[in-house]
């Protein structure tokens, strides 16, 4: 036995199977792998391998290492290419989420996707010290090729797509004993590994950079995002950039000359999550890329697909290490050995009543901790005792229904028209408007600050940044100027600018336009609820300055709102900023404006972003958003015409999507 003690030690270095280990120490599989148990834990890294059929065992010492580098797809230009992301899987954890994962697949599949990209933690990763005390049993096994082995063997494989992954914080915790990401790769062909932490994929000429980022305790979920936007140099130019590692969904489709999606994860709320108050969104971001002729990108559309977790929804391995034709009934045996076992039970009670050697009573507690059963051993005034804890499955279906099964609303979203200021864009207004009649759009919303207002009261430098004073007169302009098609209907609420002119001359600005326009509906000042069936929108015009991260005041907002106000959909006016997030299971876009920065907004130093919204949703019975596809019409300052409010009904060419349909 000393012989084979110090070959597992020293001769390992070359992976060996199992089964002619046996044959030259004459022991059988169950002995040895009680031997690895105990070896296991000295601090031997003995690892399991399964190649053909064929189980082997390796002293694992390959760690990570850190590279960046550009993987390249050769797309047709004239085709829309089709990928999803991913994050957070934690394989290993009794909080995954593998039903869901599955879920997603069959729809990726149904939409036509055939890349799907992995930013890191596949797997929860090593757990030491007061860390295995306090979480241990959250675990359903801690160790490299147990957790790396259960993601090969449930991760899905659906023909015609293939996953693409970087590694994260979590898997490197394994970085002594495995080098996860070769070691997954090497085991699934469909599964290529681009490297630990980041890369970089081009589709033709298009560059989009990948980065799991430090989960750091930041209240605001958008700040870890901002803050690496404002790490980059002039150099690090790139079409998009996709992070993850702050588990939740935001889209920032304006930041530093490019645009961030921040991609959620696919795992339950861990103990660990929750003893450190960590929010976590489960759902993944799918992606239409269409490209101009040269190969540069034309568009990226995104659609968020959201899931609510199934607790204890955890899968048991059906992988054994052991080497043997009829596995499938030594599973079955096993499991029916597991059923035999106590909760609570001394170690030698145990081995008397199965009838087995201390180390084959240890491989027996090896292969069902690999099958996912719960099993710890402690010692107990002296005594060793054997514990199981029984899983109980959830019965709950993880199928999320299909786009053509749920309520389907499509609308437009404009706010912060300022119309009457010298700043006001009416060309941008009405280019989104005809583009939203071209593809057949009917509901229009307006999330306030539709005209200008007047401020000379408090403000005298405002008399010289507007083309029309008083009430009566920017309300002609509006009615006249406001965009009107056949069939399309808009709604709105009015902001701080358009309450001024009741301040001063007694006018609800809202209610007037309403009695002057049949196709448009006042919903309120500042804020309003909109239904679709259940759907609950909202639209809000807050007053105050802005923040620096922009999920401050909607993420306050959410927290301090009791329940009973919960919406949907939020969409915000007035801060002129261009932001998506969902928290709180509400979306919330911060909506940009239609008007040039003022010279007040460029003294306080506000950023002024412009553009209007297409937004599709697909929501239940009960009014759940399960997809939404927040599609922003963005514009610029080679957009901005001076004295664009002289020319009113002109639109900008160059922006329109859709060709005339209608």
């Amino acid at each position: 036995m000393e012989d084979l003690i110090l070959y597992l030690k020293t001769e390992l270095e070359h992976e060996k199977s199992i089964k002619s280990i046996c044959e030259k120490y004459g022991i059988n599989e169950l002995e040895l792998l009680g031997i690895i148990y105990k070896l296991r834990e000295e601090g031997f890294n003995i690892d399991y391998l399964r190649k053909n059929g064929v189980s082997y065992l390796i002293q694992n010492h390959h760690p990570d290492f850190s590279r960046e580098i550009t993987y390249t797809f050769q797309e047709d230009v004239t085709k829309t290419t089709r990928i999803a992301f991913i994050a957070d899987i934690r394989a290993g954890s009794k909080s995954e989420q593998f039903k869901i994962l599955n879920d997603m697949f069959l729809k990726f599949k149904e939409m036509g996707i055939t890349k799907v990209f992995i930013l890191g933690n596949l797997l929860e990763g090593l757990y030491t010290g007061k860390t295995l005390r306090e979480y241990g049993k959250s675990l359903l096994m801690n160790d490299a090729i147990g957790q790396a082995e259960h993601f090969i063997h449930h991760f899905p494989h659906v023909e015609g797509i293939e996953t693409y992954f970087i590694t994260g914080k979590l898997d490197h915790t394994f970085y002594r004993e495995l080098n996860v990401g070769e070691y997954i790769a090497g085991a699934r062909s469909d599964l290529t590994y681009l490297g630990p932490k980041s890369c970089n994929i081009r589709f033709n000429n298009v560059l989009f950079h990948l980065e799991q980022l430090k989960n750091g305790d930041a209240y605001t979920i958008a700040y870890p995002d901002q803050k690496y936007a404002r790490s980059l140099s002039d150099g690090e130019k790139y079409d998009a950039i996709f992070l993850s590692g702050g588990l939740n969904f935001q889209y920032f489709p304006q930041i530093r000359d490019t645009m961030i999606f921040s991609i959620p994860s696919v795992v339950d709320r861990t103990p660990k999550m929750i003893n450190e108050n960590k929010s976590n969104t489960i759902g993944t971001f799918m992606f239409e890329i269409t490209y101009t002729k040269g190969g540069k990108l034309r568009r990226i559309l995104p659609l968020i697909s959201t899931y609510t977790p199934i607790h204890d929804d955890y899968v048991a391995i059906e992988k054994s290490p052991l080497e043997s034709e009829d596995t499938e009934e030594k599973l079955l045996s096993f499991s029916k050995l597991y059923n035999l076992m106590h909760k609570e039970e001394s170690f030698e009670s145990l081995k008397k009543r199965l009838e087995v050697t201390d180390n084959e009573l240890y491989g027996i507690i090896t292969i069902l901790q690999r099958m996912g059963r719960e099993i710890t051993i402690f010692e107990e005034n002296g005594e060793l005792i054997v514990c199981k804890k029984d899983i109980k499955k959830s019965s709950r279906k993880a199928i999320k229904p299909r786009m053509e099964e749920l309520h389907k609303k499509v609308f437009g979203v404009v706010s912060d028209t300022h119309y009457g200021s010298i700043y006001s864009q009416p060309s941008m207004v009405n280019t989104f408007v005809y583009e939203c009649y071209n593809r057949g759009i009917t509901d229009l919303f307006h999330v306030g600050d539709i005209c200008d207002g007047d401020y000379s009261r408090i403000r005298p430098v405002h008399n010289s940044e507007v083309f029309l004073y008083g009430a009566t007169g920017q309300l002609e302009y509006v009615a006249k100027t406001l965009p009107r098609y056949p069939g399309m209907h808009w709604y709105g609420i009015t902001g701080s600018h358009d309450q001024t002119h009741f301040f001063n001359y007694g006018m609800v600005f809202g209610e007037e336009l309403a009695r002057i326009r049949d196709d448009f509906t006042y919903l309120g000042q500042d804020r309003a609820r909109f239904h679709y069936d259940n759907c609950t929108i909202e639209l809000f015009h807050p007053g105050g300055g802005t923040s620096r991260i922009l999920s401050t005041k909607p993420q306050n907002y959410q927290d301090q709102a009791p329940y009973s106000r919960r919406v949907d959909l939020s969409l915000w006016g007035h801060y002129h900023k261009n932001y998506y997030m969902h928290y709180g299971n509400t979306h919330t876009i911060l909506l940009p404006c239609n008007v040039d920065q003022s010279s007040y907004m460029m003294k306080q130093q506000l950023p002024n972003l412009m553009g209007d919204y297409f937004v599709t949703i697909y929501y239940d019975d009960n009014g759940y958003i399960h997809y939404i596809i927040p599609e922003v019409m963005l514009f610029d300052i080679k957009d901005v015409r001076k004295r664009d409010y002289e020319n009113p009904k002109k639109y900008i060419k160059s922006k329109i999507i859709t060709g005339k349909t209608r």
